[in-house]
Parts: structure tokens; sequence; C-alpha cells
């Protein structure tokens, strides 16, 4: 497994940049105050939704599903690459993006792959850990996994949520698979769909 992960700020100014860094076009990263259809029109398109909460390790016992092939899911394999690996999962599940000659050809190469090498793919990709570095913050940094042991320190995780060949997706590489929430409707339809399930996890961790 790679090492040399660092933190990144958890910024939408940041993960734009480290978008167009990776060489994808045309897309750019928000923050959402608020799940309303008002707030949504007003960012143009919506490719996927990413959320940030505070990690707990409690138990979920929702079943994952085998992912299709239509379906970019890979299991996070580096303690500090769930931002990038959340705004991966996002870019790699719509075929309308842009994503570049190189993040095309990444995307082809571990099409067929399972999860979990493709998580290893990820970690060991020399683009992908060294843009992500490139937004290091500035202090030292301590790995999730030295943070996670202290009870009173604040871990935080980034989850996505995707429309994919007519489903909707929870994709969070700490699970073994996908999960499906059920019909993503068509267009932008998904958007309606999802509110309830990150409506129910606001509720959770509040």
């Amino acid at each position: 497994m790679a090492s040399g992960w660092c933190t990144i700020e958890s910024d939408p100014g940041v993960f734009s940049e480290l978008i167009t860094e990776l060489g994808v076009k045309g897309v750019q990263v928000h923050e959402l105050w608020s799940l309303d259809k008002e707030s949504m029109a007003e960012v143009g398109p919506v490719h996927g939704l990413i959320f940030l909460f505070r990690w707990r390790g409690e138990k979920d016992d929702r079943a994952t599903v085998t992912p299709g092939p239509g379906v970019f899911f890979a299991s996070q394999m580096i303690p500090n690459a769930c931002a990038t690996q959340a705004i991966l999962s996002v870019l790699m599940n719509c075929p309308s993006i842009s994503l570049g000659e190189e993040m095309t050809a990444f995307k082809a190469f571990t099409k067929d792959f399972p999860p979990d090498v493709k998580g290893l793919a990820i970690s060991n990709s020399d683009l992908l850990r060294r843009v992500h570095n490139s937004f290091a913050r500035a202090e030292p940094t301590v790995s999730e996994e030295r943070r996670a042991s202290k009870e009173e320190d604040e871990v935080y995780h980034f989850i996505s949520y995707v429309p994919v060949d007519g489903k909707l997706y929870e994709l969070d590489g700490l699970k073994a698979g996908p999960i499906c929430l059920g019909d993503a409707g068509p267009g932008e339809a998904w958007l309606d769909a999802v509110t309830p399930a990150i409506q129910a996890r606001i509720e959770q961790y509040s």
C-alpha cells in the first residue's frame, strides 16, 4: 500500500483546483448549505453530491451491493485520501464529464478491477498522489488512524451520492460495496430522491 498521502483542506475551491489539476474539464465544486431545489438550481447541472460528516465508527446494517459494470466503486486503502476518493467517485461515475487523457486512461485501466484492487490502483497512482499532496495543509499531518485512536479527537469522512444507470447510490470506500438507495429517476430527479437520505444523515450526526 502506498504511503505519503497528506490531509488536504476541506474547501470547495481546493477541490475544484484539484479536479482541474487532474486534467478534468468543466467541473467545479460548490458548497451547499441547503438541499432545497433553489440552492441546487443555482449551481447548475449537479453531477453528484459529496457529504462530509463526523465519523464515529458506528455499525451500519444497510446492505451493500456488488458494483455493476457501470458503477465505479473503490475501497479506501489510504487513511488521508477520503476527500479525493469521494471526488473520484463522482467523476468516474458521470459519463458526461470530460475526464481528460490521464483520468480517462485510469478509468479504462481499472474498469474490471474489484473494489479492493481499484483502491490499490488509486493509492499507487503517482498522478493522484502528487495532485492530492499539492493541496496539503500547512500544519503537520496526523494520519486519521492515529487520530481515531484518541477518543477526544474528531475524525471526518467524505461519502458520495451519484446516479448511475437509473439507480441512486451511496458510495463510501470504507464499506464493502455501494449502497443502492433506489431508483434515481429521469434527469435530475435523483436530487429529490437523495434529499431524504442526506437529511437522515444530518439528523443522525447533529
